[in-house]
């Protein structure tokens, strides 16, 4: 995550409620763990299978986050200087008194709310492109985009 660009849109949008990037929380755990050499660790099934719950900390409920995170490191397993590297940088920018706190990368409030795909977002692209054309004048792409918001609109209205 960028500090920069979150007090940026922090600024600029106050009183909205910001959500860190999951993908990146996973990039940037993915990332301290190849830095402290804990991939070689990755082949053992109890050291993957930690890993993966430190992974889906953002999908838990954020008042559980913490006591998940302890279980987690008081596994038996993690004895391993290296996973205490991990851990310790987690804990520091993730955890307790956090550079990023729990609720700007906790993302179980929002499990119930989206998709859990994004074939929506496929299949409108593809309706879309179906209308446009691949190689279309600018004008032609301006007139179709404004037809789907027409009736994106439109449906939005016959919502009961």
């Amino acid at each position: 995550f960028e500090q920069g660009a979150l007090n940026a849109f922090e600024a600029v949008f106050p009183g909205i409620d910001v959500k860190l990037c999951h993908f990146h929380f996973g990039q940037n755990i993915w990332k301290r763990i190849q830095k402290y050499g804990l991939v070689k660790l990755y082949k053992d099934k109890q050291i993957r299978q930690q890993l993966a719950n430190i992974l889906s900390l953002p999908l838990m409920p954020p008042d559980d986050v913490t006591g998940l995170f302890v279980d987690i490191v008081e596994e038996p397993s993690n004895l391993d200087n290296k996973f205490l590297k991990l851990t310790d940088y987690i804990l520091k920018n993730y955890i307790e008194h956090a550079r990023f706190p729990i609720e700007k990368w906790n993302h179980f409030d929002l499990i119930e709310e989206r998709p859990r795909t994004n074939n929506h977002v496929e299949g409108y692209h593809q309706q879309l492109n179906a209308h446009i054309g691949i190689h279309s004048s600018t004008w032609n792409w301006i007139m179709n985009v404004q037809k789907a918001e027409e009736i994106t609109a439109i449906r939005v209205e016959l919502i009961p």
